[in-house]
């Protein structure tokens, strides 16, 4: 299975994803996750697109004016998300209630690696 790593200081940051391709027109509903829980797309800035429960290894951003929105964060106002061991902001979580709920991260702060060895009950811890 692959996950994702912070690419400053290695820390995991997703649990076990596989690629899914472009998401499906049906999941563009507002509300509603982009991506199924499990897996990736790649976004337009060739960030990684993800479900954001599978995003176990960051955290909000210290600055709240990143995380303004309705229901839930706009996205809309820069990197939100950090890297829970070295701090770097890693991408961008949008799940407010008028738009796709999804996690995008930056191209530059984050590489696929692939852990031959992990198992199912690793995917979810």
């Amino acid at each position: 299975m692959s996950f994702l790593v912070c690419a400053r200081c290695g820390h995991r940051l997703t649990t076990a994803i596989e690629e899914q391709g472009a998401p499906p027109v049906d999941r563009d509903v507002p509300g509603k996750p982009l991506v199924a829980m499990g897996t990736h797309t790649t976004s337009w800035n060739d960030g990684f697109v993800l479900h954001p429960q599978d995003v176990n290894g960051a955290e909000r951003h210290a600055d709240s004016r990143r995380w303004s929105g309705c229901c839930g964060p706009s996205g809309l106002d820069g990197p939100n998300l950090i890297c829970s061991g070295c701090k770097t902001e890693i991408g961008t979580q949008e799940s407010d209630c008028w738009k796709p709920h999804f996690v995008v991260t930056l191209p530059d702060a984050t590489q696929m690696r692939t852990d031959r060895h992990t198992t199912e009950s690793d995917q979810r811890s």
